[in-house]
């Protein structure tokens, strides 16, 4: 069973993934150090508030409906999808290289389907 957990309500709103009573995402963003935690916070925080952010460097596209908030230091990535106004985070994990890169994009890919399957 999927269903969101909100972190930020603006023009839309921005929650963590929750799938079978457990987020991958907020796990792994409590696990951060705090100064990493709170970068990842102020993006989402201002992804709520303006809808998108067209900085690349803290936040960019990577597939129909794929997206991942940047850090540069440390290098982490934390990827999301959109859903009408909201966004959905799904995972994090330290910057990954090319392969890896497409792995997670899948990854976000089949909890996206998952998603819109489960609540629409």
């Amino acid at each position: 069973m999927l269903g969101c957990e909100q972190l930020y309500v603006g023009r839309g709103a921005v929650s963590v993934l929750v799938v079978d009573g457990r987020s991958e995402a907020a796990e792994w963003l409590n696990e951060l150090p705090g100064d990493a935690f709170r970068k990842f916070m102020a993006v989402a925080k201002q992804l709520a508030a303006h809808g998108f952010i067209p900085n690349e460097q803290k936040f960019r596209r990577l597939d129909d409906d794929v997206y991942e908030m940047k850090l540069r230091h440390p290098p982490l990535r934390l990827f999301c999808f959109r859903h009408g106004r909201n966004w959905v985070i799904t995972h994090g994990v330290t910057k990954p290289g090319a392969r890896e890169l497409r792995t997670q994009v899948a990854k976000v890919k089949s909890l996206r389907r998952r998603f819109m399957e489960e609540t629409t």
